[in-house]
């Protein structure tokens, strides 16, 4: 072997693990989601066709009463204190999820009430109940597979009708199952009738996980983490019905999968989507999941209150960064952006101009043009911005696109003369988004333009000042969005009353130029 011959395969590991390290940074809870639905199906598949795991394990219809009724009773109760929060702080995706928890728990309950030799005789619903309880909670929880469909839009601005249908739905069909015990038989498990029903339900249940885990992804909260689990748990419990296993381990499992899964997604959904009673008015039909929802749903305290003092230095500033955050996160997505690539994007929109802090006010809010010793003062915004977010670590991988905010194509930008393809992605993104809204919305110094030549010349100028496919990207993106009287963020920022920016909060020590009256204290 001649020397140096180990070295590609060696390198070709080092590239693979960086990749994978980069691959999981930017889709944080990967590894827990995909460890439970690892571990989840592997248990019941094997449950089902091994047979030490296939057998009857505990034959006990006293201890499945015991169980589930209990268990079915309190996921009910979560699922409906769920939907109520949906319903009080108009939160689509919430009061979805919480009615598909109730339509699932109720016939839960009905396959633990009808455990044989407890309250009733051998009966087909003990099997019937808990065959259909998770089609018809995925049914409830359609809108959420294909959220821009007419139906599912629909069912977002109808929230309390298409709700409150499967809710009292799923109670009648429960009242009826134990009214009429025996009025249906259920295929047994293997059928190819149980396999049709349970397969695709199965299936959904994993989409909509992923979506939870997406905005994960983006928003970094919790209760999408936990939302995704809990879901997928709750689909894999169909996989029971691969086999006809009641009582053996598998059965068991499936039980604990169930309930475990509704208790999880339940204790998400009213811990951690309940929003700040500031922001809850903006938060509309979210059974879109919108990513500008979810990543505004994220944002730490720290972000807000950077915003405000925005608000408080000049206005007009603070309202120009809430549209363009907004634009270049609907931009960022059309482009192909995803989880925390996405989330950078809006953050440097929302903070592309906190460098404006350290701008005397008499050259921010200056009516006329600027002199050239202004404009360089000026100029010096997208640097001050960038120290003052690498400061902190929950900004620090946005620091870099709001220094490259303001570069140009052919190489006339600033601060670093950044050519082409040497200025990121989304700092392309996000300096096209910056101009429209610009243009399109009065300045101290001028009137605002109408959208059609704000357009023209972003098109007039691609190549030269703006990367072609950005401005594309940028001017589809205009053309699909509707007008808004208000932008989905106009709550970021407005703090409580009596609450103001802490100087602390902004990491400034040691930064240079930085003007200690820019930063308002409590």
């Amino acid at each position: 072997m001649e020397p140096g011959t180990t070295a590609v395969p060696a390198r070709a590991k080092s590239e693979f693990r960086g990749w994978r390290a980069a691959h999981l940074a930017n889709r944080p809870g990967v590894v827990p989601w995909l460890t439970v639905i690892g571990l989840g199906a592997a248990l019941l598949i094997a449950g089902v066709w091994w047979p030490p795991l296939a057998r009857p394990f505990w034959v006990s219809p006293l201890g499945l009463f015991w169980i589930v009724v209990p268990a079915a009773s309190l996921c009910w109760c979560g699922g409906l204190v769920a939907l109520l929060i949906g319903w009080r702080d108009d939160l689509a995706e919430v009061a979805i999820l919480g009615a598909a928890i109730c339509v699932q728990s109720v016939l839960a309950l009905v396959h633990g009430l009808t455990s044989p030799g407890v309250l009733f005789g051998p009966t087909h619903v003990l099997t019937t109940a808990v065959l259909v309880a998770n089609p018809m909670a995925m049914a409830a929880a359609s809108p959420l597979l294909v959220p821009r469909l007419r139906f599912s839009v629909w069912a977002a601005r109808h929230v309390r009708i298409w709700t409150g249908a499967w809710v009292v739905g799923s109670a009648a069909v429960a009242t009826w199952f134990v009214i009429a015990p025996n009025a249906v038989a259920a295929s047994a498990g293997g059928s190819v009738v149980a396999l049709v029903v349970t397969l695709p339900t199965v299936a959904a249940a994993l989409v909509i996980s992923l979506r939870q885990l997406r905005l994960y992804w983006l928003g970094r909260r919790r209760a999408c983490l936990m939302a995704a689990i809990g879901v997928a748990l709750l689909g894999l419990s169909g996989l029971v019905w691969l086999g006809d296993p009641p009582f053996s381990a598998a059965w068991w499992a499936a039980h604990a999968l169930d309930v475990g899964g509704v208790l999880v997604v339940a204790a998400a959904l009213i811990v951690g989507y309940r929003p700040d009673r500031s922001i809850s008015s903006v938060i509309a039909p979210i059974v879109t999941r919108d990513p500008v929802i979810a990543l505004e749903l994220g944002l730490s305290p720290i972000v807000h209150r950077f915003v405000a003092s925005l608000a408080t230095k000049d206005a007009i500033t603070r309202d120009h960064v809430v549209r363009v955050a907004e634009l270049a996160i609907r931009s960022g997505e059309r482009a192909g952006l995803r989880g925390s690539k996405l989330r950078h994007l809006g953050l440097a929109a929302l903070l592309h101009d906190i460098g404006k802090l350290d701008v005397p006010d008499a050259i921010l809010t200056k009516p006329g043009p600027l002199t050239s010793a202004e404009t360089l003062r000026m100029q010096v915004h997208p640097a001050v911005g960038e120290a003052i977010l690498a400061a902190s670590p929950l900004l620090a991988r946005a620091a870099p696109l709001v220094r490259a905010h303001h570069e140009r194509n052919d190489g006339a930008g600033y601060p670093d003369r950044l050519l082409g393809d040497e200025i990121p992605v989304e700092a392309a993104i996000l300096a096209v988004c910056d101009a429209y809204d610009a243009m399109a919305h009065a300045r101290h110094y001028r009137r605002a333009m109408d959208s059609t030549t704000a357009i023209a010349i972003l098109r007039e100028h691609a190549g030269t000042q703006w990367l072609p496919f950005a401005v594309d990207v940028v001017i589809a993106t205009i053309a699909e969005t509707p007008p808004e009287l208000t932008p989905m963020l106009d709550g970021v920022g407005r703090l409580r009353t009596g609450e103001a920016p802490r100087a602390a909060d902004f990491c400034t020590d040691g930064l240079p130029g930085m003007v200690p009256e820019a930063f308002p204290t409590s």
